[in-house]
């Protein structure tokens, strides 16, 4: 023993192969070691073969018709093509068309954004005559650039004076109508006015 400890650890090619020997025998596993990589993996799934109809296994070949069998027309245009089967007609193509009568005349049409409740802001403005008359709208909003937007209805308002707000940014919240048919001035139907922060 103590020559091979001479041969082995005295030079340095020996301590190489003595630390190879000991890796190799560190490295094989143990036969009772359990189950392999792979074997750990498919033991919860087993392996499940792909299912063909009309044959027992999936690799089988399927089985041939004697030769004095054949298989039946499907309809009489097959047995005039010999059996072959010419193209379909496409289904989703062949649909059922309305009788014209039953469509309605007008498409639907969406309300006017008109009669909707929003906030517009502005300026007030009280002007209580147009050229000398009594105007019946005698408040109006304007914007930033003295431009009316719309006039102001205040009837529906209460506890609150809209004197107090002349002259003052504010922030009115009601319905935008057309004072008439077919005008282009407008009237908002205020419920809530506030001056704007």
């Amino acid at each position: 023993m103590g020559i091979l400890n001479h041969i082995y650890f005295s030079t340095p090619k020996g301590a190489v192969a003595l630390l190879v020997m000991f890796s190799i025998a560190q490295a094989q596993p143990s036969p009772d070691a359990g189950p392999s990589l792979g074997e750990a993996f498919n033991a919860a799934a087993p392996e499940i073969e792909p299912v063909v109809v009309g044959r027992e296994k999936w690799n089988e070949k399927p089985q041939a018709l004697p030769e004095n069998e054949s298989l039946p027309p499907a309809s009489e245009d097959d047995a005039v093509n010999n059996g072959k089967i010419s193209e379909l007609d496409p289904l989703e193509t062949q649909q059922i068309q309305p009788d014209p009568s039953e469509l309605p005349l007008d498409p639907p049409k969406n309300k006017p954004a008109t009669s909707i409740v929003r906030n517009f802001e502005g300026t007030l403005v009280f002007k209580p005559r147009l050229l000398g008359f009594e105007s019946k709208l005698p408040y109006q909003l304007e914007n930033s650039n003295g431009k009316r937007l719309a006039y102001i209805d205040v009837e529906n308002i209460k506890g609150l004076d809209p004197q107090q707000l002349v002259d003052q940014s504010i922030n009115v919240m009601g319905k935008l109508e057309a004072i008439e048919e077919g005008s282009d001035d407008l009237v908002i139907r205020a419920r809530v006015m506030r001056p704007s922060n």
